[in-house]
């Protein structure tokens, strides 16, 4: 049986709750993506030229840093990752 990881960024906790579904029914280890400085709401105003969020998709330099996994992804066979679409 393959070991199966998801991992997850949520901005709105739609991507949330899609990865605890699919989580569940593949019995796989459930992992949140965690930015070190966590994402305001206008940070997210992706309609925002300026915004965090913008910003950071425009410029590689500016991707957030994230919280150390408590997971070895080598571990693992299959790694599904889930992130909103701005």
């Amino acid at each position: 049986m393959k070991k199966i990881l998801v991992c997850y960024f949520s901005a709105s906790g739609v991507t949330r709750l899609k990865a605890k579904e699919l989580a569940s029914k593949l019995s796989a280890d459930l992992e949140e993506i965690i930015p070190v400085n966590p994402y305001t709401k206008q940070d997210l105003d992706w309609n925002n030229i300026k915004s965090r969020s913008s910003l950071e998709m425009n410029n590689e330099s500016l991707r957030p840093q994230i919280l150390p996994s408590k997971y070895d992804v080598s571990d693992y066979d299959v790694i599904f990752i889930g992130y909103p679409i701005w």
